[in-house]
Formats: C-alpha cells, sequence, structure tokens
C-alpha cells in the first residue's frame, strides 16, 4: 500500500531523487548525474527584495504597537493580544527568509561536495522498500521519500520535491515498492556524502 504522509524534508543529506521517464540498461555509457535535483531557491535579489519587505512589515508592525499603547483601547488585554499578533508576523517573516538562507548554503554546500565526487561514484541497483508521499493542496504530489534497499548493503532513503515551480506529479507517477532503482554514490566517500537515487516513472509506457 502507498503511504501518503505529512512528512516532509529538507534534503540536508543530500541524498536526492531523480525520476525518470525510463532508467536505461547499466553501460559504460550511462554516467552519473552531473548535479543534485534540488527545488528552486530564491536568488539574491529575492531575498533583498524580500527583506526591503520585512523591513517594512516590521516598521508597519512597530507603528501599529505605538498606537496600541498609546491610544484609548479597550484594555491591556487588547494591547497584549494584538502586540503579540502583530510581534509574532514579523518575527515569522524574518525567520522565513533566514531559513532560506540557510538552506541554499546547505544545498550549495551538497551541490560542490557531489560534483567533486560525481564521477567516480558507481551505480548500484536495489529495489525500493517503502515509500511516503506529502500533497500539495490540490492533490498533486508535493514531495516523497523513497528507501531503497541494496542486497547486502543498509537501506537508503532518498527524497524528490519538484525542481520548478510549474511541476507537477500525480501519485501515479511515484514508484511503488518494488520498483527497480539505481543508486549513484562514490566508493569509500563518507555516511553522509550525497547521492543519487534513480527511479523511473511508473506511469511512462515502454
Amino acid at each position: 500500500m502507498p503511504t501518503p504522509s505529512t512528512h516532509d524534508h529538507d534534503h540536508d543529506d543530500g541524498h536526492v531523487i531523480h525520476l525518470l521517464p525510463r532508467l536505461e540498461a547499466a553501460s559504460p555509457l550511462v554516467q552519473a548525474p552531473e548535479a543534485l535535483a534540488f527545488p528552486p531557491r530564491m536568488r539574491r535579489t529575492g531575498r533583498i527584495l524580500f527583506a526591503l519587505l520585512n523591513v517594512i512589515a516590521s516598521a508597519g508592525a512597530a507603528w501599529a504597537i505605538y498606537l496600541l499603547w498609546t491610544d484609548d483601547t479597550p484594555g491591556w488585554w487588547f494591547n497584549l493580544i494584538f502586540t503579540v499578533m502583530l510581534g509574532g508576523l514579523a518575527l515569522a517573516l524574518w525567520a522565513v527568509l533566514s531559513g532560506s538562507i540557510r538552506q541554499a548554503k546547505r544545498e550549495a554546500r551538497l551541490q560542490t561536495i557531489w560534483r567533486g565526487i560525481a564521477p567516480r561514484a558507481v551505480a548500484t541497483g536495489g529495489r525500493v522498500s517503502e515509500r511516503r508521499w506529502k500533497l500539495a493542496e490540490d492533490g498533486a504530489v508535493a514531495s516523497f521519500s523513497l528507501v531503497v534497499q541494496i542486497p547486502g548493503d543498509r537501506p537508503i532513503c532518498g527524497h524528490w520535491r519538484p525542481t520548478s515551480s510549474r511541476e507537477q506529479l500525480l501519485q501515479t507517477q511515484v514508484p511503488g515498492v518494488g520498483a527497480e532503482a539505481r543508486v549513484w554514490r562514490a566508493p569509500n566517500s563518507a555516511h553522509q556524502a550525497p547521492l543519487v537515487i534513480e527511479v523511473a516513472d511508473p506511469s511512462v509506457v515502454s
């Protein structure tokens, strides 16, 4: 049975799933992916604009809080409630920006590591032993995770998220338990080193 889940991930481990139309047969011509497929992040310009909006929102919240405590209101409890609400909103916006910057730095570091080890990465075949996904409000798959079992080795968990805002994935496109998988990893690499799990879209007719 497929397992819908509210579980999410942020690619901190760099174990990324690449969903392909089909898996090519193993051959010397098949090479490891050059880059990890990460979801889009705000660029520098976007972060600067977002920070400016945060400054404006924070200034507006501060002015509203000042008015609350200097004008006539139903009471201190009213002022306190709206102070917490306005202050919390301003802090939440800065937390979103800070989190985006930290995640972008993590992913850039993982991309650099992968580009260094990808030329010596080798492929190992395995099978999906577990899957779970998170759905968006419109019913599309927002993200999914697969556990791949390699014979004689430890299970490996990988994660997928769309690499563009227009990419939509149906539940039928998530590989099921028993599906073939190919794991690209560098020999003798650290346990935390990034890797790529390639799986085929089961909805694509061969």
